[in-house]
């Protein structure tokens, strides 16, 4: 299955992606691969990693 991206802006694909991503979050919930918990936990840990990265970048 290919996307043709041709024409579309790039808020146009960050929207697409993030539908997709959010689809198969969704399913892989309801199939109960992941719990709603761990997701939640994952996506935390991703933005204090996220900044802890600036505030290094800014005290450099």
């Amino acid at each position: 299955m290919e996307e043709d991206n041709d024409g579309m802006d790039t808020e146009e694909i960050a929207v697409a992606a993030y539908n997709k991503v959010d689809a198969l979050l969704d399913l892989l919930i309801k199939k109960k691969i992941i719990s709603q918990e761990e997701y939640d936990e994952a996506e935390d840990s991703l933005w204090e990693e996220l900044e802890g990265e600036e505030d290094s970048e800014e005290s450099s």
